[in-house]
């Protein structure tokens, strides 16, 4: 054989190996990604991926969960993006960035929860050579997870990362932020709020924020507990994120709120205060408006806490509000009673409420002397029973008791 035919067989071998190589490899490099996703419960399908030194970009991503159990419990959960970069080592991948990732979950609070613990059970933490994830520009919605249609997560331009650290697993260190999320219908008037989470060795932290100085702030310790501080200025509820839908029939976009709530938790006692302000709401079924102002402190067992000292005062009233509420299970028993008041002075909040028409024909009472006719007294009582699991019972009633009458006589 001449060596110029040798050289072309080489050649012609040097060439088929590298284009053997060029179909194989990928279809290696892609196998890995998928195995180590596999590793950290989650099912890749992959449209097409292109090699380059240390690294690889996957386009046409889709991922679902590798959960098993009930499945009548289990939540629904879509992931797709258009382009995953993929850093490697040697062909091992190490570090994931996904850009423009969209993610639909539907499914309980407390169903997402046992999903995560059954997974991490299976993977024990997982056995991924992965240690880093960046999102950006990110989409999240979550609906269902409460009992309630009125709720559903709404986040665009979320970033964020999770960083394996030596001795932790994948997932247990990683920092999240957005600039617009919403609890509520995305298309609703509602502003959106600001959100940075994290989670470390210590715990999980997250504050939200919405312009001028409305805050939440939640921190849940490593060893147990719960932090939760809520303020807000006096606001609509459009003005803090809430469509005023969500108040049905006890107020409208002119309603106006101010919170502060301070409630600290460990394992086995819980406590509290809680201020609160409303303008222009109604109680119960009602055309007149009125304002609230509730003075409140609690404290108790995590999963049932007791009124220790709490005031409401309604329009002309003021009294005290005994009973318990359990948050976590959607339960609340609570009984008012007001102080005594003339009748004359509910006549008199009762009209002003209305405005300026309101003070007009209260004017117009004083000219003709009426409001020297109205005798007797009042008081105001009313009782809330809540129980997410049984609707059919829940009461929220309010009502007077008195011997109010009008004496005047044109005549």
């Amino acid at each position: 054989m001449s060596r110029t035919r040798i050289v072309i067989v080489v050649g012609l071998v040097i060439a088929a190996s590298a284009a053997v190589a060029v179909v194989l490899v990928p279809r290696w490099v892609k196998a890995r990604i998928i195995a180590a996703a596999a590793a950290n419960g989650v099912a890749l399908t992959i449209d097409d991926l292109s090699l380059a030194p240390g690294r690889t970009r996957l386009k046409g991503v889709r991922a679902a969960p590798l959960i098993q159990g009930d499945t009548k419990k289990l939540p629904k959960i879509t992931a797709s993006a258009a382009v995953v970069d993929v850093e490697l080592d040697g062909l091992t991948p190490t570090a994931i960035t996904v850009t423009g990732m969209v993610v639909d979950l539907d499914g309980s609070a407390e169903d997402v929860r046992a999903a995560i613990a059954g997974r991490d059970q299976r993977t024990g933490g997982g056995t991924s050579p992965i240690t880093r994830v960046t999102l950006t520009n990110a989409t999240f919605t979550w609906k269902h997870l409460f009992q309630t249609n009125l709720v559903a997560i709404d986040a665009t331009h979320v970033s964020g990362n999770v960083t394996r650290k030596p001795g932790r697993a994948l997932g247990d260190d990683w920092h999240i932020e957005t600039s617009d999320l919403r609890a509520f219908d995305a298309t609703s008037k509602a502003a959106p709020w600001a959100l940075v989470a994290d989670g470390d060795g210590a715990g999980t932290r997250a504050t939200l924020t919405l312009a001028p100085s409305a805050s939440v702030r939640v921190a849940v310790p490593a060893a147990g507990g719960l932090d939760l501080d809520v303020d807000t200025p006096n606001a609509s509820v459009t003005d803090l994120g809430i469509p005023s839908a969500v108040l049905g029939m006890y107020g409208d976009e002119t309603s106006r709120f101010e919170i502060h709530l301070h409630h600290a938790q460990d394992a086995t006692h819980a406590k509290g205060t809680l201020v609160a302000t409303a303008s222009d709401v109604f109680i119960g079924v009602s055309t007149a408006r009125t304002s609230l102002t509730l003075d409140a402190r609690y404290a108790g067992d995590p999963s049932k806490l007791d009124l220790t000292g709490a005031s409401l005062r309604a329009g002309p009233f003021t009294g005290t509000l005994e009973g318990w509420f359990a948050p976590s299970a959607g339960a609340y028993s609570v009984r008012y009673t007001s102080g005594v008041v003339s009748c004359l002075d509910a006549v008199k909040a009762q009209i002003t409420s209305y405005g300026d028409v309101g003070k007009g024909v209260a004017a117009l009472a004083g000219m003709l002397g009426l409001d020297r006719a109205v005798e007797g007294r009042v008081m105001l009582k009313g009782e809330v029973e809540i129980d997410a699991h049984a609707p059919s019972i829940n009461r929220f009633a309010f009502h007077t008791e008195g011997d109010c009458k009008l004496s005047y006589l044109p005549f």
